[in-house]
């Protein structure tokens, strides 16, 4: 009996897509305990709007990390990557400028 999992899941755009990171988010994503492969889940999954100061924010939130369980199931990264929020360069939207939690 075959089973289906997701353990190698890779988003499609990443193929099509890559993201480069600052200097400063490079430095924050460790600062912050959030891995390569969770700030590719924020940017590609996470719900976008405009800072305000020329970034586009993807955040996790509640809504978005509950499709993104019920799609790939649930773990604790999952749960670890709600509130968490990565700002992109509205110029090339593949430009990483920074990542962090909210703690709203």
């Amino acid at each position: 009996m075959n089973t289906v999992t997701n353990a190698n899941f890779q988003p499609t755009l990443r193929r099509k897509l890559e993201l480069h990171l600052s200097q400063h988010a490079k430095v924050r994503k460790q600062q912050r305990a959030i891995s390569a492969e969770s700030v590719d889940l924020i940017v590609f999954f996470g719900e976008r709007t405009h800072d305000g100061r020329g970034g586009v924010r993807c955040i996790m939130t509640d809504k978005v990390v509950a499709r993104l369980e019920r799609t790939l199931g649930h773990t604790q990264r999952m749960s670890s990557l709600q509130g968490c929020y990565a700002v992109l360069s509205s110029e090339d939207e593949r430009t990483v400028i920074t990542v962090g939690h909210s703690y709203v």
